[in-house]
């Protein structure tokens, strides 16, 4: 098998393996489909479909930091995108280095790049922002904040290309179709309606809740942003269609585990009060697409109806190198297609800044506000704490003591077994010190 450089290039079995991750920021599930997105749908024959998949934030860093440690934010503590935090010895990315993997992430934005990307192999120079040298301070200076699928990709091909690792770990992070959307002009395929007020004017008068970006000044109709997102995702799927046909055409993409996800999805046109943004924990933001081509076409074209979370990317990777890690609270994907994973019954989320804390099952979204969390976006929130899936509100008092008891019940356990954790940890510094003390270490 021969590489782009036409040196041997080995690929799984027992001499090696590749790996990719590929997380779409702020990509609704229902952006993800035949419509917006054709070129992946001609060939979703060679993926498994998991079609109740969950982010367990509606917020970039926190919900990366999921995928790659396979826990809940409660646990890991990165509840904003303002979080420096290292990695955990668990982490999937630790236990691939290991075992000899080369690793590596492409971000498609500065601040995820420096506060998790760089932690992942060789720091990404565009994004290495740490030190204050001249270069350093020039880059930071110099640097754009963002980096297009186009150049994400082209960095995918040539870091495999270089590469002389025989196991690889690569993750690429597309930051398109996050706020201000952006896609070259041939994607932009819809009329543009000026108003006689500014976007900002008109999201004020709603009373919707946007972050301030500077485009907002512009005149015109509030339905331009949410069309240019579908522009956004459009782009996507062409970049993302070329890069698998390179796979292709170098005779990678059969025996590769790909993993294609969104961190999070996206509130557009007052979705919940919300303009082009992300927050609250309903299916606009919290349902996700996630698809995963397992090498050898094993279960291709299944569609999953199972829950599945962002939590269970790690166990996943990390049984492909024969490994277990009971600090992970996923389940193995590869035993959920066999009939051997444990089913869940529901999905857990929570809000940048543990704002709001929720559950869902097939039918209902349980959603609240945590008790003195102030609301500090001042956001126009539901009246209700029930909802079906669709955001409807529900009044039934049986369903929803129901679900408050399950989201409760499952936040007790995963606090009890974090202290169980935090006491192990400092039982074992103590100990190393008492070591230290008598001239053991």
């Amino acid at each position: 098998m021969k590489s782009i450089t036409g040196k041997n290039f080995f690929l799984f079995g027992v001499i090696s393996m590749l790996i990719i991750l590929i997380t779409l920021d702020c990509l609704r599930k229902d952006h993800f489909n035949e419509d917006y997105t054709p070129m992946f749908f001609k060939n979703t024959g060679e993926w498994v479909s998991f079609e109740n998949a969950f982010s367990q934030s509606q917020n970039t860093l926190s919900s990366h930091f999921t995928m790659f440690t396979s826990n809940y934010l409660m646990e890991h503590k990165v509840y904003s995108n303002f979080s420096p935090k290292k990695l955990p010895p668990h982490s999937f990315d630790k236990h691939l280095r290991n075992k000899g993997f080369e690793t590596k992430a492409i971000c498609g934005v500065s601040f995820l790049a420096n506060l998790l990307g760089n932690q992942i192999g060789e720091k990404d120079k565009k994004f290495d922002f740490e030190g204050n040298s001249i270069y350093r301070k020039c880059l930071r200076k110099l640097s754009k904040e963002r980096r297009s699928a186009e150049d994400v990709f082209k960095e995918g091909i040539r870091f495999l290309s270089k590469s002389k690792s025989r196991d690889i770990f690569l993750w690429l992070h597309l930051f398109d179709a996050h706020m201000p959307y952006f896609s070259p002009k041939k994607f932009k395929n819809f009329e543009i309606v000026k108003s006689e007020k500014s976007v900002k004017e008109q999201i004020d008068e709603k009373g919707w809740f946007s972050p301030y970006f500077k485009e907002y000044e512009k005149k015109l109709e509030l339905t331009y942003f949410p069309n240019c997102y579908k522009s956004a995702v459009s782009y996507i799927d062409y970049e993302m269609d070329n890069f698998f046909m390179f796979l292709k055409n170098k005779n990678i993409f059969d025996e590769t585990l790909i993993f294609v996800t969104a961190d999070h999805g996206e509130c557009l046109l007052g979705d919940h009060y919300i303009y082009c943004a992300h927050k609250k924990l309903f299916d606009d933001t919290i349902n996700v697409p996630f698809f995963v081509k397992f090498p050898q076409k094993i279960f291709s074209g299944e569609k999953v109806f199972e829950i599945v979370e962002h939590l269970d990317i790690a166990p996943t990777v990390i049984s492909r190198i024969g490994l277990e890690e009971e600090r992970l609270r996923g389940e193995d994907l590869f035993k959920l297609l066999h009939g051997k994973g444990k089913k869940r019954e529901f999905s857990f989320s929570e809000h940048v800044d543990n704002f709001m804390q929720s559950v869902r099952d097939d039918k209902y979204i349980y959603s609240e506000v945590v008790e003195n969390v102030p609301n500090k976006w001042g956001i126009k929130m539901e009246e209700g704490k029930l909802f079906t899936r669709d955001g409807t509100e529900v009044k039934d008092k049986n369903i929803e003591d129901t679900m408050k008891v399950k989201m409760d019940e499952l936040i007790k356990e995963i606090q009890s077994s974090s202290k169980k954790e935090e006491d192990s940890l400092e039982s074992d510094k103590k100990i190393e010190e008492q070591l230290k003390s008598l001239g053991y270490l």
